[in-house]
């Protein structure tokens, strides 16, 4: 999954995060991270954000992090 569709998916669970101020933290980094042609940053920040959102163990984060 390359930088965009983790931030999309991110994003997609952003309103039901867990730690709803921590994703959101997180997914302003990975807007920035793309804004400034940094993807694997992007990546990661977005990877991070749906941690954040839905844990390591969901089936969505297990499939960005692939």
């Amino acid at each position: 999954m390359n930088a965009a569709q983790t931030l999309t998916l991110a994003r997609k669970h952003l309103a039901t995060a867990i730690q709803e101020s921590s994703a959101r933290f997180c997914m302003t980094g990975a807007v920035r991270a793309l804004d400034d042609g940094a993807l694997d940053s992007a990546k990661m920040w977005a990877l991070k954000s749906l941690g954040y959102s839905v844990g390591v163990f969901h089936a969505d984060y297990k499939r960005a992090a692939a």
